[in-house]
Formats: structure tokens, C-alpha cells, sequence
């Protein structure tokens, strides 16, 4: 019969073979089956040069990949034991190579072997952490908590019946200040108060830091240089002679320009006046008393209020209610543009150093564009219908936030992709990267996508105002008013999914908490 069957032609061979299967017992069906799936089962990553295997899993999406660990052993090693595999994800997929948060995590710098229990087999026990692998899954788990909005949230009382003017958020600190003259230091992590910089006489309108360097201006015509270490002012700078309006540290860059540090500040004098950083640790201490060793420059070209600055390198924009944006050199102090075409006061202004242009936004409704070269308007963005009163600039996204309640997302060479409708007042501060954008305004805190403009979460609401927001990879901080009080509202998106991963937390974060 067997001798039969192999002469016979392979179209009637499968007919023959139907009939018998059809004709045959569930057990002798069970049978087969377990002789012929495994002779059909092949493994074609395993059958390819790991290099071949690693080009085909390099174009799969991360849920593929997840799904691919899951299919055997020597498809998880492959996937799971490749760094260049994960570290090409997280660059397709935007993830930012640095991770502030990264200590705080199992296998965030070397690969990490688990501990091996007693009475356990080492060879099916035993694995290593890809520590790429580790990180694209903290920072990609940190992106989904972001956008649904799972966050553990606490809140500080820190400047209770005032106005908080400014606000500065890092991995290691949150920053205030605010019109009752006071600036307060809390740690990012444990939420306590590290200090209470007490020095200015008036209201505190601007301030930023730099490491443990803090600059602050103020109502008191004055700016002060204060080390974050000790919490004392170190240097006291006068010269202005109405309020500081705006400040900015200038680090020097990649072409070493500026030369040095340097802080630049507006004031409602009209004037800008630039001084060479000090450093609190070190140069040193000077209390406004005699000559300013660290003045080099007072900018004369607005004649009325400076309200925004923005600069790179030698190069300085200002913004004026004057109705004019001016341009000018560091390295010598001098006025390259004084540029016109705004029918009201210019409000905001942000530096474009990659395409050799600058942005303005002004009381006229208008967004304009501007040459760094030649100082010429080279577009004008209609959208808004009042004014404009808060710019940002990331790699890919222009936004601007007016009193109309929008917010509008533009390309770097001004072409409307988005316009955020959904606020019920003025926009009144806001913040954004290459993924989403936090805006605040009467009524509370929003989070939308920048790259498709949906809105995703409501994180505060019922807020009589947002006056200020920041925001670094893992916490958002607003300063909030409501029911007759301000505080900081703080939500930390890096606990669900990634605190689990931790060897221990050294403080339980307050879920909220009130604090003074």
C-alpha cells in the first residue's frame, strides 16, 4: 500500500489523504497533529545572521516587539538583549538620551543582573536588564502617564495671599517668586522648603537659575545674585531705575559666545543692561556699593518699557511696548536692527538661532517673523484677534497663547497647524516640548498634543487663575489661586509604572498634602 501510494501523482496523494483523515478517530487526529506541526514549525530569526535578525525586528513598532519577546526564548534574548535595538527606538520615537531620573531606577546605567534565590536553577533563572531597554520602558511609561493623566499630585503653600510672578522647575528644585518680594527654594523630590531668599524690597518679577546660581529682578529696581547653597545674596546690582521687568541668563554655547555668563535684564526704564555673571561660590561678594566691576554694557534704543528678551550666543532680541523688536551684539553692546511694524505694544519675543530669525507678539493680535541677517518682517501670522501675549519655541513648534482664550500651533516658518480652542479666559501662562503643551488660564490647567492639537487632560479645574506653569520630564508645577488662597499644585507623572522599579524610595512623596 505505502509502494502504491508513492507512485502515485501528488495531486491524488492529497485527495487519498483527505479521505483517511476524514475517516480518522479524534485520537489518531491528535496523533498526526503532534508529528507534523513541529516538522512544519521553523524559526526564521533564529535560521538568519543575528545581524539579518536585528535589521528585521529594527523596523517593528515597540508593541510588536513586546509581542515578538513573548514568542519563544531565543527570540526574547535576541530582542531583549540588543542596547542598539532599544537605542535606535528611543531616537525614532523621540526619547531624549539624558535621564535625571535615571539613578533612581534598576538598570539605568549598567546592565543589572537579578539575585539568584536559593534552590533556584541559574541557567533558567539568571537574566540581564538591557539597560536601553529599561530606560525606552521608564520614559515611554513616563509619556503614557503624561497623556492619562496619572499623576501622584501634593500641594505647597508657599506664597498664600500674593501674586506668584515666577516659577522654575528642574529635576532637583521648584523656584517662586511672587509680589510679596520673597523667593522660595523647594526640593523637587521631597517637597520641602530648602530655603526662603528674603532681600528685595519690592515685588519679584523675574528670576532664573543656573545650577545653584539664582538671578532675581524686581520692583525694587534692583537684581540680585543669590547662591542656592547657602541661600545668601551675594551680589546686589543696581542701575535701573524703574522695575525689572525681565531677565535672562546667557550661557556661553558650543562656539563659546558670549564669552562669559552673562545676565541681561529689561526694565521699564526703557533701558537693558547687561553684567558678567558672578559666581556666588567663588568671585567675590559686592553689594552695590561703588563701581560695578561686573557691569559691561547699558542697551539705549526703546523709549518705553522693555517687556521680553530672548537671546543665544552674541545675539540679544528685546521687545519694547515702544511697538518696536530690537536686535543687538553682545560682544559689543551695539544696536544691529531696530525693526518696525507692530501697530501696538510687543509683548513676547523668542530667538530662532537654527533659521537666523526671531518671533514677536503684540497687543495688535499679530505674530511676526523677523531676519536676524537684515532686520526685514518676513511673515506676519494672522489668527488671533486680541493680543498675543505669550510665545514659545521648541525644535518643530511655534505656539503663541493670547487673551482670544487660543493658543495656536505654527511651524518654525509660520504656517498655522493648530488652533487650541477650549479655555473660557485669557491664556495666562503656558509651556511646551516636542510632545505636548500645558496652558493655564481662569477656570484651570489643560494638557494637549502639540502634534495633532487634540486636547488630553484637565489637570486642574475650578481655578480662579493659573498665574504660572513649569514643567520638566517627570513634574508639572502651577501655581494656582483658588478659593482665596495661592499654592503650588505639584504632579509628579513618574510613580505609576515606575516606582515599582525602584530598589526604595528614600521619602513616600505626600499625596495631597498641604504644606507650609
Amino acid at each position: 500500500m505505502v509502494a502504491a501510494f508513492d507512485e502515485l501523482e501528488p495531486s491524488k496523494k492529497s485527495t487519498i489523504l483527505m479521505e483517511l483523515l476524514n475517516r480518522s478517530s479524534t485520537d489518531t487526529l491528535q496523533l498526526i497533529s503532534s508529528l507534523i506541526i513541529p516538522t512544519l514549525r521553523r524559526d526564521f530569526l533564529s535560521s538568519l545572521p543575528k545581524e539579518v535578525s536585528l535589521c528585521v525586528l529594527s523596523n517593528l513598532d515597540v508593541h510588536t516587539l513586546c509581542r515578538a519577546s513573548t514568542v519563544c526564548r531565543s527570540w526574547r534574548d535576541l530582542i531583549n538583549g540588543d542596547a542598539l535595538l532599544w537605542k535606535r527606538r528611543m531616537i525614532q520615537d523621540g526619547f531624549p538620551h539624558d535621564d535625571p531620573w535615571a539613578s533612581r531606577y534598576r538598570g539605568s546605567g549598567t546592565a543589572a543582573a537579578s539575585v539568584m534565590p536559593k534552590n533556584k536553577n541559574k541557567e533558567t533563572y539568571y537574566t540581564i536588564t538591557n539597560p536601553f531597554k529599561e530606560r525606552y520602558r521608564r520614559l515611554y511609561t513616563l509619556r503614557q502617564n503624561w497623556r492619562k493623566g496619572r499623576a501622584r499630585a501634593a500641594r505647597l503653600i508657599s506664597h498664600p495671599h500674593n501674586v506668584v510672578t515666577c516659577l522654575s522647575v528642574d529635576h532637583d528644585k521648584i523656584v517662586s517668586g511672587a509680589d510679596d518680594s520673597v523667593i522660595n527654594i523647594y526640593d523637587a523630590v521631597t517637597l520641602t522648603r530648602r530655603r526662603c531668599l528674603r532681600g528685595h524690597e519690592g515685588g519679584v518679577w523675574a528670576l532664573q537659575h543656573v545650577g545653584n546660581t539664582l538671578v532675581s529682578g524686581s520692583t525694587d529696581r534692583t537684581v540680585r545674585v543669590w547662591s542656592l547653597l547657602t541661600g545668601k545674596c551675594t551680589h546686589i546690582f543696581h542701575g535701573h531705575t524703574s522695575t525689572v521687568r525681565c531677565l535672562q541668563i546667557v550661557m556661553p554655547n558650543e562656539n563659546n559666545e558670549p564669552q562669559h555668563p552673562l545676565i541681561i535684564a529689561g526694565s521699564r526704564d526703557s533701558t537693558l543692561r547687561v553684567w558678567r555673571l558672578p559666581d556666588p561660590e567663588n568671585d567675590p561678594p559686592y553689594d552695590g556699593n561703588g563701581a560695578n566691576p561686573y557691569h559691561l554694557y547699558t542697551l539705549n534704543g526703546h523709549t518705553n518699557s522693555v517687556r521680553a528678551i530672548a537671546a543665544h550666543g552674541n545675539i540679544l532680541v528685546s521687545g519694547s511696548y515702544d511697538r518696536k523688536v530690537c536686535v543687538w551684539d553682545l560682544a559689543k553692546g551695539t544696536l544691529v536692527h531696530r525693526m518696525e511694524g507692530h501697530g501696538e505694544k510687543v509683548y513676547s519675543v523668542v530667538i530662532d538661532h537654527e533659521r537666523g530669525q526671531c518671533m514677536s507678539g503684540s497687543m495688535d493680535a499679530y505674530v511676526k517673523i523677523w531676519s536676524l541677517e537684515t532686520g526685514q518682517c518676513l511673515r506676519t501670522l494672522d489668527g488671533h484677534s486680541i493680543l498675543v501675549g505669550l510665545l514659545g519655541l521648541s525644535d518643530e513648534h511655534l505656539v503663541s497663547a493670547a487673551a482670544d482664550t487660543t493658543l495656536r500651533v505654527w511651524s518654525p516658518g509660520g504656517d498655522c497647524m493648530h488652533a487650541l480652542l477650549g479655555h473660557q479666559g485669557a491664556i495666562t501662562c503656558f509651556q511646551h516640548d516636542n510632545e505636548k503643551i500645558i496652558s493655564g488660564s481662569e477656570g484651570g490647567l489643560k494638557l494637549w498634543d502639540v502634534k495633532t492639537g487634540k486636547h488630553l487632560q484637565d489637570f486642574v479645574t475650578y481655578a480662579t487663575g493659573v498665574w504660572r506653569v513649569a514643567f520638566d520630564q517627570r513634574q508639572c508645577v502651577a501655581a494656582i489661586h483658588s478659593n482665596n488662597i495661592t499654592y503650588l499644585e505639584v504632579l509628579d507623572f513618574g510613580t505609576y509604572g515606575l516606582e515599582e522599579a525602584a530598589h526604595h524610595e528614600s521619602v513616600p512623596r505626600p499625596v495631597h498634602a498641604t504644606r507650609h
